[in-house]
């Protein structure tokens, strides 16, 4: 069996979820600077009391935040287009792992270049830096979880 991929239903439900998630930042870098400054200090503002409540007191700053929001938001985005890839080919997911690092370098390039046309926001190339590490984080993280289910699904095989 040289590959074994999910169903249409699977791979369809994977690719949406992937195209929500590259709209999710692509509407958030959309957003005027005044905008976004709001959001990310209503979500220091959060993250600092849930912080307190647990004892913890770090110096959470707004650019704390974004940066770890961008990374975090880029590793799911890295993930998920490492999924569609398994959704494919379930046995070498990794043979498309060149394509899945062009389109999470893509991403992360459209990303920043629609912040260069936004009230207020600036597209910088540490941007697509940070976006991008997260991609290849998710990426790794995927590949990781698809080795041990490659394992089970082989030691299953055999077994039977």
């Amino acid at each position: 069996m040289d590959t074994y991929s999910c169903g249409k239903k699977a791979k369809a439900i994977l690719i949406i979820i992937t195209i929500a998630l590259v709209a999710f930042a692509f509407i958030h870098s959309s957003m005027p600077a005044d905008i976004s400054s709001e959001e990310s200090g209503n979500v220091l503002e959060f993250l600092q009391k849930i912080l307190d409540f647990l004892g913890f007191t770090p110096e959470l700053t707004d650019h704390i935040v974004r940066k770890s929001a961008h990374f975090c938001e880029y590793t799911a985005i890295g993930a998920m287009l490492m999924s569609c890839a398994f959704a494919f080919d379930k046995l070498k997911p990794y043979k498309y792992y060149i394509n899945v690092m062009f389109c999470g370098l893509a991403t992360a390039v459209c990303d920043e270049t629609i912040q260069l046309n936004v009230e207020g926001r600036a597209g910088m190339i540490t941007d697509v830096l940070l976006d991008f590490s997260g991609v290849i984080f998710g990426t790794l993280i995927m590949l990781f979880i698809f080795l041990i289910y490659k394992k089970r699904f082989i030691a299953k095989s055999e077994n039977k």
